[in-house]
C-alpha cells in the first residue's frame, strides 16, 4: 500500500502534501490527502501559527492520470492567530489561486488547450463549463500579454477592420518592428484616434517617428496632433490600388458612352483585367484582343499606357526623383483628358508629403493587413464574439 502511496504522490507532481487514500468512482480517480505541515502566517501581524479554529473539506479538479479524471479532496483548515481569535483565516494551498476549485497545474492545461482550440470545443472535451472554461484562459492569457518585454516604439501601422460586416469599426495599431499588435479600440474617426494616443503617455508618443497608413484623413489627423515626431506615410499598396480602381472607372465610363452613342447595348469590350494587368503578365490571348480595342478607341489605349507608365514610381529610390516623377506624370494625366485619373491627380498633390515620406521611413501596411487576416481569422474561428474583452485577449495573445 506504501508503494501505491509513494506512486500516486509522484504523479500528482505537488509538493507539501501527503497521500491518504485514494479509488476509483464512476471513471473519477479520487485522491484524499493532507498537507505535511498545518502552519501557516498571519496576514494581519505576521507571525506563524498553528492553532486550528475548524476544518472543512473540499475537491479540486487536477490533471488526469493516466487518462483517467482526477479530484483531489482536501482538507481547509482555518486557523487563528492570538492577534485577533475572532477572525480566523484560511490555510492556502500554494497550487490552488483563491476562490478556484481546480489546481494551477489542471487551469494551466485548460489554457493551453484553449490556445489551439475553440472554447467550446475545450468545454466540451473536459466537461467544464464556458464561464469557467473563458475564465481560466483570460487569467492566463492575460498573465501572458502583461509578461512580454516592453519595446521602444518608433515605427506603427494603423488600419481599421470590421467587427460586423460593413458597419462597427475597430481600429488596430501595430508595431511593424517587432511585428506585434499594440492596441485595438473601437471606432476610426479622428476624434477616437486622438483619444486612444492621448491615453498612451507623451513620452511613447513622443518617441513614434512615423505612422504608416491609408489615406484616411481621420487616422492622418489624429496623429498630426497628438504624435509630434511622427511623420504620415501613405501605404504604396494603397495608392497602387486607387489609381487601378480610377483607371477601371475610367473604362466604365468610355464603356459606357460608346454603349450610349452606337446604340449597341450588347457590346461589350470584355478587357477589363487585360487591362489591369501588368504588360509582362498578359497572355498572347489578352494581349491580341487589348489592342484591337485600343486601337479602336484611344481613350482606353492612353488608360493602359498612363497605368504602366505609373508602374516606375515603384521603383524609383530616391525622394527627389520620386517628386519629379509626380510632377512628370501630373502633366501626363492633364494632357491625357481623362476625368478619373484627373481626380486620381488631385489625390497626389494632396497627400504627395505624405507619399514622400516612404523614403524617410520604408515602412507599408503590409504587416497590418496580413494581422487584419489574423484577426478576421480568429472571429470566424470562434463564429463571432459577444464579449469585446474577451475578443481583445484573445487578439493581443496571438497577434504578437
Amino acid at each position: 500500500m506504501n508503494n501505491v502511496v509513494d506512486f500516486t504522490e509522484k504523479m500528482l507532481g505537488l509538493q507539501g502534501l501527503k497521500v491518504i487514500h485514494t479509488y476509483v468512482n464512476n471513471g473519477i480517480f479520487t485522491v484524499c490527502a493532507m498537507p505535511t505541515a498545518v502552519s501557516g502566517a498571519c496576514p494581519k501581524c505576521g507571525s506563524t501559527t498553528e492553532t486550528i479554529h475548524d476544518v472543512r473539506v473540499q475537491d479540486y479538479m487536477h490533471l488526469p492520470i493516466w487518462g483517467t479524471k482526477t479530484v483531489l479532496v482536501l482538507p481547509i483548515f482555518r486557523l487563528e492567530c492570538k492577534c485577533d481569535p475572532d477572525h480566523p483565516f484560511d490555510l492556502r494551498y500554494s497550487f490552488i489561486r483563491k476562490y478556484q476549485r481546480q489546481t494551477v497545474h489542471y487551469e494551466k492545461h485548460i489554457y493551453n488547450l484553449c490556445k489551439q482550440n475553440v472554447i467550446k470545443n475545450v468545454c466540451s472535451l473536459e466537461g467544464i463549463s464556458y464561464v469557467k472554461c473563458q475564465r481560466i484562459f483570460n487569467h492566463y492569457a492575460q498573465e501572458e500579454i502583461y509578461s512580454r518585454p516592453s519595446n521602444k516604439v518608433r515605427l506603427i501601422g494603423i488600419d481599421d477592420l470590421a467587427r460586423k460586416k460593413d458597419h462597427n469599426y475597430n481600429t488596430a495599431v501595430y508595431d511593424l518592428e517587432t511585428h506585434s499588435l499594440i492596441a485595438m479600440f473601437k471606432g476610426r474617426t479622428k476624434e477616437d484616434v486622438i483619444a486612444f494616443f492621448k491615453s498612451l503617455g507623451e513620452e511613447f508618443r513622443g518617441g513614434i517617428e512615423a505612422v504608416a497608413m491609408d489615406m484616411s484623413r481621420s487616422y492622418c489627423n489624429g496623429v498630426l496632433e497628438t504624435l509630434p515626431n511622427a511623420k504620415p506615410v501613405i501605404d504604396r499598396f494603397h495608392l497602387s490600388q486607387l489609381f487601378h480602381n480610377q483607371v477601371d472607372d475610367a473604362r466604365k465610363h468610355i464603356q459606357n458612352k460608346v454603349r450610349k452613342e452606337e446604340d449597341n447595348k450588347q457590346k461589350v469590350f470584355g478587357i477589363r483585367w487585360s487591362l489591369l494587368k501588368n504588360f509582362e503578365d498578359l497572355e498572347a490571348e489578352e494581349m491580341r484582343q487589348l489592342f484591337k480595342v485600343c486601337d479602336e478607341y484611344p481613350k482606353l489605349g492612353q488608360c493602359f499606357a498612363l497605368k504602366e507608365e505609373f508602374h516606375k514610381f515603384f521603383d524609383i529610390d530616391t525622394k527627389e526623383n520620386a517628386a519629379a516623377f509626380i510632377e512628370y506624370f501630373k502633366e501626363l494625366v492633364e494632357e491625357s483628358g481623362i476625368p478619373e485619373l484627373q481626380s486620381f491627380n488631385r489625390t497626389l498633390e494632396r497627400w504627395r508629403e505624405y507619399i514622400l515620406n516612404f523614403y524617410d521611413y520604408k515602412i507599408s501596411n503590409g504587416p497590418t493587413e496580413g494581422f487584419n487576416n489574423k484577426i478576421k481569422n480568429i472571429k470566424r474561428r470562434a463564429y463571432g464574439y459577444r464579449n469585446d474583452k474577451n475578443f481583445e485577449i484573445r487578439v493581443k495573445l496571438e497577434c504578437a
